[in-house]
């Protein structure tokens, strides 16, 4: 039955009144059974394509975490609202208009979040490039800590206090970042000053010697010891000597309360500034 019979047995069933109304409705019921069609098969693939590159990206390991879920939610996104401009086009809908609309809408909301948008798109940055991750040991920004989280918006550090820092992205990413912990190792530069009158070949074998006993200290490079200053009461012996970094802090403790004991068991003297009162007679 073509719709021109379809049509004539409508007339005769309910009238010519009732089926102009009828004409009207059916087009109508078509263009919104489309749209829900639309609607709901574009809210659908978004959701499959949203788990497919989620575990695409998860078994590569291919990007960080959180920059994962972001790509994910703006492709999912995108993918909206292309099903609503097709739905909202299958009425008539000059999408073109609303795409302006939404540009315009856009660059208003940029322009007030502009400071905002800047603190995201340094936390992508730093999130691709990684000059910090989370566990080790930086200084940026004038906060130093270790990294406890690195968001879109901000970084957060905890202190050797356990004070939590959050910096803007921004101010870290303009900024130097100091990475005490992605080589691996750390040098200790150490300096101890010593009378002029010591000398100064035991004293550097004594301070060889407090490195080498420490386990800590690596064999390679060996300690290194040399005169650094003349200084007005002392004479300055600096001491390089490399450890790993998770042993780094307690190697260094270390160094200096076993370095006054051997100084003071070989009779070195270790000299400091004196105070001379003078006193006028009467």
């Amino acid at each position: 039955m073509d719709w021109l019979s379809f049509s004539t047995l409508i007339d005769g069933v309910l009238g010519e009144s009732d089926n102009q109304v009828l004409n009207v409705l059916l087009p109508v019921g078509a263009k919104v059974l489309g749209a829900t069609l639309v609607l709901i098969a574009g809210w659908i693939f978004a959701a499959w394509f949203s788990r497919t590159i989620d575990k695409f990206l998860t078994e590569r390991t291919l990007l960080d975490a959180t920059i994962e879920k972001v790509l994910i939610q703006v492709l999912r996104f995108a993918i909206l609202i292309v099903t609503v401009l097709l739905a909202l086009q299958m009425f008539g809908v000059q999408t073109a208009t609303i795409l302006a609309l939404l540009s315009g809408v856009a660059l208003a909301i940029g322009l007030a979040v502009q400071g905002t948008l800047s603190n995201v798109a340094a936390g992508v940055m730093l999130l691709i490039l990684r000059p910090l991750k989370v566990g080790e040991w930086v200084a940026a920004a004038g906060a130093s800590g270790s990294v406890s989280r690195v968001g879109l918006f901000r970084t957060d550090l905890i202190t050797l206090g356990n004070v939590l820092v959050s910096v803007p992205n921004t101010a870290i990413f303009e900024g130097s970042i100091e990475n005490y912990t992605r080589l691996g190792r750390r040098r200790m530069i150490a300096v101890v000053g010593v009378a002029y009158d010591t000398d100064l070949d035991q004293a550097m074998d004594v301070l060889r010697g407090v490195v080498s006993a420490n386990p800590a200290w690596e064999e390679f490079p060996p300690p290194y010891v040399y005169v650094s200053n003349l200084g007005d009461f002392s004479v300055d012996l600096t001491i390089w000597a490399w450890a790993d970094g998770k042993k780094y802090w307690d190697a260094q403790a270390a160094f200096r309360l076993e370095a006054k004991k051997a100084l003071d068991a070989a009779g070195i003297e270790i000299p400091f500034p004196h105070q001379v009162e003078i006193h006028k007679a009467d």
